[in-house]
């Protein structure tokens, strides 16, 4: 029949395939066939999130200063013979600081003597009219600088008993009237920290305040707001001085931290909400950072990271201050941060 070449050649065409799907078979020793892996995990390091209790309220960081520095300098131009102090020394009042030979004398000799007795005369004439009550301040103050004028050697005392905060000339420069000297800063008016605050802050503070201040190695003390400035910096901001207590070993220059835990919230609960928590990051977690603002990635309960922004408050020894977005207890990627994504799956190396 016709039908027979025709069903061999099927009949063939079945055994083939049969014989392939056969071969696909697994034998009994086979290994499994592989599984798609797993996404991997990436391995980071990470910091539980505790406030800072410094950073409540309102936070800024200062100088320590004298409250009042004198730069005291000659009142005629000539030539520095003597300089006796230098930066750090402590001077009396009234202890000579300088002496200078003036390079105004007049030529004649003869009448620059007469000048000096005439004005020393005019001197000693006030002064018993001024302790009389005959003669003001003003004309005693006018008397003794006719009397320096023509002198041929004048000195420089110090005005107060306090510390040189600097040295600006050396023996044998010759210098002009009234450039400075030294710079002396006074003891008796004690020591300041000034700061800066925003204009929000410094609304929120008054004079007479009490603030906790913080300088390294050394324990906290109480200060107190003395004075704040009645108009802003070319940047904005607004200078207030804090009084510290009178102590040893204080220097002018060191770096101060004060806060004012009193001052009222921002929140929108009002002067009775307590202040929003302020944490602390190493810098190598916040990436994308731009102004006050940048991103972190957090972890969540599934181990998976999670990008979050957050506002910054300026960067300190102890890291970047975190305003707004974090909350105590969250899980921060440092180490690792740069190179995780949304939703990727993470280990810390602490865990």
């Amino acid at each position: 029949m016709g039908t027979g070449p025709s069903l061999c050649r099927h009949s063939v065409l079945l055994a083939i395939a049969l014989g392939a799907l056969a071969g696909c078979q697994p034998e009994a020793g086979d290994p499994p066939a592989p599984v798609a892996e797993a996404a991997a995990v990436i391995r980071v390091e990470a910091l539980r999130l505790e406030a800072d209790p410094m950073a409540v309220g309102i936070r800024a960081s200062g100088v320590v200063a004298y409250k009042r520095e004198t730069a005291l300098g000659f009142g005629a131009p000539g030539q520095i013979e003597t300089l006796s102090v230098d930066a750090g020394d402590r001077v009396s009042a009234g202890q000579v600081i300088a002496t200078l030979r003036k390079t105004s004398i007049g030529a004649d000799e003869a009448e620059a003597a007469l000048a000096r007795q005439t004005a020393q005369q005019t001197f000693d004439r006030v002064s018993r009219l001024f302790e009389a009550g005959a003669a003001s301040q003003a004309d005693l103050d006018a008397a003794r600088l006719s009397l320096e004028r023509t002198r041929e050697r004048v000195a420089i005392q110090a005005t107060a008993a306090g510390t040189v905060l600097q040295r600006h000339a050396e023996p044998g420069q010759t210098i002009a009237a009234g450039q400075p000297v030294v710079t002396l800063g006074e003891t008796r008016a004690g020591l300041i920290v000034r700061a800066s605050l925003t204009p929000a802050e410094v609304a929120a503070v008054r004079l007479g305040e009490d603030v906790e201040v913080r300088i390294e190695q050394r324990p906290p003390v109480n200060g107190r707001i003395v004075r704040i400035a009645p108009r802003g910096s070319v940047s904005g901001t607004f200078e207030v001085e804090v009084s510290l207590p009178a102590g040893d070993g204080l220097r002018a220059g060191e770096i101060a931290t004060i806060r004012l835990v009193s001052a009222p919230a921002s929140a929108p609960g009002g002067a009775d909400a307590p202040p929003p928590a302020v944490f602390r990051i190493p810098a190598l977690a916040l990436i994308d950072a731009r102004a006050d603002q940048g991103v972190v990635f957090v972890i969540d309960a599934a181990g998976q990271a999670r990008r979050r922004t957050v506002e910054t408050g300026g960067v300190t020894d102890g890291g970047v201050a975190i305003l707004k977005g974090l909350s105590a207890g969250e899980r921060v990627i440092t180490r690792g941060a740069s190179m995780v994504r949304e939703g990727d799956a993470v280990s810390v190396a602490a865990d």
